[in-house]
């Protein structure tokens, strides 16, 4: 019983082995390039930007930047660009439509698609809480440096934001 238990088991050993240096040429072989495709497709430069201060736009129903919250970036060839921006709204009750609408601006030019809004219509509570997040991406830049800016609109004077960050990718998509 010694010797021939010994000998099976000797042989399942081998087996077992040789099973696990088959799965792992294979999945070297077929998974290999796709582990390289992923080590060149990555991000590539990272810029963010804070503002702890609250703000609220100073003129009802126009465009304006929100300060402290640009952030200068370089595009190399072939690559895209993520953009993100959060913050948290304050919005104050009103009878009829009150909110917050923000968009980003590109070396000065306004996006006017994608936009996020925070608020609504007959905001009736003290004030509300509202999370605020926009983020776009793109493949249309080209190479060189770029200025990405946020874009605030208001419908009434006490509306603001508090607590806003932006952050700015690159990455090889």
């Amino acid at each position: 019983m010694g010797k021939s238990s010994g000998v099976a088991l000797a042989f399942i050993s081998l087996l077992i082995g040789a099973g696990g240096l088959g799965i792992g040429a294979y999945s070297y072989f077929t998974f290999g390039t796709r582990i390289a495709d992923l080590e060149e497709r990555s991000i590539k430069g990272i810029w963010y930007e804070e503002s702890l201060e609250d703000w609220s736009p100073t003129v009802i129903d126009t465009n304006e930047t929100i300060p402290n919250l640009s952030i200068t970036f370089q595009v190399k060839e072939g690559e895209s660009v993520y953009f993100l921006f959060i913050s948290r709204a304050i919005i104050y009750p009103y009878s009829g439509h009150t909110y917050l609408r923000f968009t980003f601006s590109i070396d000065g030019t306004i996006l006017y698609a994608p936009f996020t809004i925070a608020g609504g219509l007959d905001v009736d509570e003290w004030y509300s809480y509202i999370p605020v997040a926009l983020q776009y991406s793109t493949d249309s830049l080209a190479a060189g440096n770029h200025t990405v800016s946020v874009i605030g609109l208001k419908t009434i004077s006490s509306n603001l934001i508090r607590q806003s960050t932006l952050l700015v990718q690159t990455y090889i998509p």
